[in-house]
């Protein structure tokens, strides 16, 4: 990292005195003592730039039409509990872990289990995760920001992940392997990007931004009054100021991106989920990204969050629509009897769209037989496929909805559904 492409201000010598600047490891093996790190100033309560203000508007006009987060509709609560399965496939994808929909959909009664790590309780446990802590946002708001929040956060989204470095749930501390993180450059440490805060900070810096995002006085008055933080603003700042503190060895991408669903529900809003429009935007958020932490200038991060914004309710917009048409579109192709037992699995598949005889046995207290009898109708129906054909475990999917989410972010669920239809069987 070059002294040169940091703001003035973070050019200074770190003191504790000054709270932010750069610093050396002097304490560190002898190839770390001559790079610099950022300690980096808290986030900032006003923004002096000059603000983007047509383009937060149109951001903010997006965010008041959402639904409020206590009065979600039962199609909402649906759209909601999906979009945040393809959201924790999408911000995994981000930092390099492989995973799918299909891991994110398996229930966990016929995935593996007891096995170790692997992607599919990866991307499991995070969704869980997600779930949970909205939940706990609703009630708690602001005060949901607490050091062992972020920990566990961190700790439920890394443990079962092959991937992963570190200690889940520990911040980097000094002496541990993986203490010292620099970000790009490859195996030169002179080339890297950007150097985060160095671990005998971390405490330090991550209070200032808990402590930010504490700050319900200062939400409320960026969501009331025109010139404050609001919180397009919000989610940027925070965002920008989490991974500069870069807290963890691993999973600071995925905890940073979590951050944004949990601001907004503070807010009273019905979450959107963000990092589908980051994947297909990746270069313009790292120089975004770059730009605040090492120059300051928060407009670019800001832009980027109403865009993203935007364009990730729009997107929802088209899957909420698609997933509620559906269930008649599988009633007509099926025409099951009212209280059959096909009838009353095209309500589960919109949550479990990868079942087995097993699951709808247990799920809608059935007969072995009936379960076998629905499976059978749903597929000669074409509605699921069969996935797996090993002889003590068939697998089924409803390739129709596992495709509408597992498009790439933009594409047209129109493709989506004509890749389902070729998967089904189904005549054009």
């Amino acid at each position: 990292m070059k002294l040169d492409e940091l703001a003035e201000e973070l050019r200074q010598p770190y003191t504790l005195k000054r709270g932010y600047g750069v610093t050396k490891l002097t304490n560190a093996e002898s190839d770390w003592r001559n790079i610099y790190f950022v300690v980096p100033k808290p986030p900032p309560k006003e923004i002096k730039s000059k603000l983007p203000h047509e383009l937060l508007n149109e951001a903010l006009k997006v965010i008041g039409a959402l639904p409020r987060v206590n009065e979600m509709s039962q199609l909402d609560k649906l759209v909601n509990y999906l979009l945040v399965r393809r959201e924790v496939v999408q911000s995994s994808r981000l930092e390099g872990t492989w995973s799918t929909i299909d891991h994110a959909l398996t229930p966990g009664d016929i995935a593996e289990n007891n096995k170790g790590k692997s992607e599919h309780q990866a991307v499991r446990s995070y969704a869980n995760l997600l779930e949970e802590i909205i939940e706990k946002s609703i009630t708690k708001k602001e005060g949901i920001f607490s050091k062992s929040f972020i920990c566990n956060t961190q700790k439920r989204i890394v443990e079962n992940d092959p991937q992963s470095s570190g200690i889940p749930g520990k911040l980097r501390t000094e002496g541990d392997p993986g203490a010292i993180v620099t970000i790009g450059g490859g195996i030169r440490k002179e080339n890297s990007i950007y150097n985060p805060a160095p671990a005998a900070e971390i405490n330090k810096c991550l209070e200032e931004i808990l402590d930010w995002l504490q700050d319900d006085e200062l939400a409320q008055i960026g969501d009331a009054a025109a010139g404050g933080l609001s919180l397009p603003i919000r989610l940027a700042v925070a965002h920008v100021h989490f991974e500069a503190v870069h807290p963890f060895t691993d999973g600071n991408g995925r905890v940073g991106r979590a951050l944004w669903p949990i601001q907004m529900v503070c807010s009273g809003y019905m979450p959107l989920y963000l990092s589908g429009y980051v994947e297909v935007n990746k270069s313009q958020y790292i120089e975004s990204l770059e730009e605040a932490q090492k120059k300051l200038n928060y407009l670019p991060m800001i832009e980027f969050i109403c865009n993203a914004i935007i364009e990730s309710s729009l997107e929802n917009k088209k899957s909420k629509e698609a997933i509620n048409n559906l269930e008649n579109t599988w009633q007509e192709r099926g025409r099951f009897r009212a209280n059959s037992g096909p009838r009353k699995a095209l309500s589960l598949l919109l949550t479990r769209p990868i079942v087995s005889t097993t699951i709808l046995e247990k799920e809608l207290g059935i007969s072995k037989t009936a379960s076998v009898n629905t499976i059978n109708a749903l597929v000669n129906s074409k509605i699921i496929k069969i996935r797996s054909k090993e002889s003590r475990l068939r697998i089924y999917a409803a390739e129709e909805l596992i495709q509408i989410l597992s498009r790439p972010f933009g594409e047209e669920i129109k493709l989506a559904l004509e890749k389902a239809h070729l998967l089904l069987g189904l005549e054009k």
